[in-house]
């Protein structure tokens, strides 16, 4: 500002100031750009080597890595640009006088006099009061810190929070203490499903309507009289092909909603794939899925579908009203959408009659069986499935492999809220150098009329670490707030998760303001009164 005001007092033209001061921003926006693609280029080359692909396709876009690279700098140079060009014009239309007395515009005179007092804290807390209240600039820069820690606080709960909500999920799907019932080829096959979530292996082929397989109602009956086990679940899976149609339908009105009756949208195919259709009775069924508009329901039509989350956005459109899905002859119905790590979610869920009607078969290829942990109760089950040539095997294993693989791939995942958290650290590292710079004056006073180190170091502790504690007072709710209510559907939230990010944030911003105070006080401890600024 003081430069800008000497250039103007020396008669500058308008349009050769806003070109320098222009050009200065321009130069600055485009090295951090550039250093930090290439930073990030680094980070992930280093985190991903020998397997580096950039130009890997990701969902619809092509060259992923690449596209990342180019357009994630070019987006941060314009909004950085946008900002820049607004503030440049600000202060090159300011008038020298007020550009070259800046700094004492920036003290709010009228609070002069009245800081919090608090005697037991020192005259350090007391003069780093002062200090912060004669600021103007306090509101904004408490609400720049308090930006920046809201939005690191709702990267680190969040995922957090999302880690344990996936968990939940799985958990929800495949719920412990639970017995699987069926014949040893079946069986087998059924593992392997349940755990194509966590490991990529090819399903082998097989007959799963095999007269073999099946279990005849009164068989399953016999499960339900033994003590200890608390619900039968009997099951009738089979693979398919499947292929998805969005029902013809008429426009409607993208603002109201409303049906414009002269235009009709004709039924479109949204393709074919192979899924994994499980018959299912709905009242005695032991999942708790999380689901888009609940499960099946015995007051459902008789061929009505719930999707898994994988078939979502592809073969099952939304909304589910109009979609609609072919399998084994027949067009089913979408009431909703689920979360279910079974065959890694290309998975539908029909009623076990529909089914066993499709397939011509009268009986069950799969039990689960909800007990209550007593061994003698695994003894009875197995002593009675051997009877009927079937064999027994508990869900617990599977559960955990899929929670591993869940947790394996958190841990990756959180690199992510660690570097918007370090990030966060460099932005207000800045944001309270400036705030020292701008009292450097008051400092160097201080010195030379004789504050010893450990009053100035104090001093710069009570100013850097206040500020930034009444920040986090106001950020860290709302960080918690949006992590819970806004960023994933039927979230599991925990004490812990949220002390956890807590924790973290608290001890990085503590680091800030300590590494800021040594380095600013190091810097005061080689300041003599000639160092003072006009």
């Amino acid at each position: 500002m003081r430069d800008i005001g000497v250039i103007k007092a020396a008669g500058a033209l308008p349009r050769r100031l806003l070109s320098y001061v222009t050009f200065e921003a321009l130069l600055v926006i485009v090295s951090s750009c550039l250093v930090g693609a290439l930073s990030a280029l680094l980070v992930y080359a280093s985190w991903s080597w020998p397997s580096i692909s950039l130009f890997k396709q990701v969902g619809p876009i092509a060259d992923a890595g690449a596209a990342v690279l180019i357009v994630v700098p070019m987006i941060s140079f314009l909004l950085a640009y946008m900002v820049a060009s607004v503030r440049v014009r600000r202060i090159v239309a300011s008038s020298s006088v007020n550009a070259i007395s800046k700094q004492l515009a920036n003290l709010d005179l009228k609070s002069l006099g009245k800081p919090l007092r608090i005697g037991r804290f020192g005259s350090a807390f007391n003069l780093a009061t002062r200090n912060v209240s004669r600021d103007r600039g306090f509101n904004k820069t408490l609400l720049s810190m308090g930006v920046c820690i809201c939005l690191s606080m709702i990267v680190l709960s969040g995922a957090l929070v999302s880690a344990d909500t996936s968990a939940s999920y799985v958990v929800r799907a495949m719920p412990p203490h639970v017995l699987i019932v069926a014949n040893s080829n079946i069986y087998n096959q059924y593992v392997s499903l349940a755990t194509s979530f966590s490991r990529i292996a090819p399903l082998p082929p097989i007959d799963y309507g095999n007269e073999s397989y099946i279990i005849s109602p009164r068989n399953a009956s016999a499960f339900r009289a033994i003590p200890g086990v608390q619900r039968v679940d009997t099951r009738l899976i089979t693979m398919s092909s499947i292929t998805g149609y969005v029902k013809a339908h008429f426009a409607s009105n993208q603002d109201t909603g409303e049906n414009i009756n002269t235009q009709i949208i004709p039924e479109v195919d949204t393709g074919s794939t192979n899924a994994l259709i499980v018959g299912i009775n709905a009242t005695s069924a032991i999942g708790d899925w999380y689901t888009s508009d609940g499960f099946l329901q015995s007051s459902d039509a008789q061929y009505t579908m719930i999707a898994g989350d994988s078939l979502v956005g592809n073969i099952v459109q939304t909304p589910f009203n109009l979609s609609q899905v072919s399998a084994l002859g027949y067009r089913y119905d979408v009431k909703s959408a689920l979360v279910d790590p079974l065959n890694a979610g290309r998975v539908l869920y029909a009623p076990v009659e529909t089914l066993q009607k499709s397939l011509g078969l009268n009986g069950f290829n799969v039990l689960l069986l909800k007990v209550n942990g007593d061994p003698t109760v695994l003894f009875a089950v197995s002593q009675l499935a051997s009877s009927f040539g079937l064999v027994v095997g508990s869900q617990d294993p599977i559960l955990n492999s899929n929670l591993t693989f869940l947790n394996d791939t958190w841990s990756h995942i959180f690199l992510v809220p660690i570097l918007a958290l370090a990030l966060t650290c460099g932005i207000l590292l800045s944001y309270v150098a400036t705030n020292f710079s701008r009292r450097f004056n008051d400092y160097v006073v201080l010195k030379v009329l004789g504050a010893n180190a450990w009053y100035r170091l104090r001093l710069l502790l009570w100013e850097s670490w206040g500020v930034i504690a009444i920040s986090m007072l106001i950020a860290i709710p709302v960080g918690w707030a949006v992590s819970i209510f806004f960023l994933v559907p039927d979230p599991s939230v925990s004490v812990g998760d949220l002390e956890l990010s807590t924790i973290i944030s608290a001890s990085a911003l503590t680091m800030v303001c300590l590494v800021s105070v040594a380095i600013y006080s190091r810097r005061l401890g080689f300041t003599t009164v000639k160092d003072l600024k006009p």
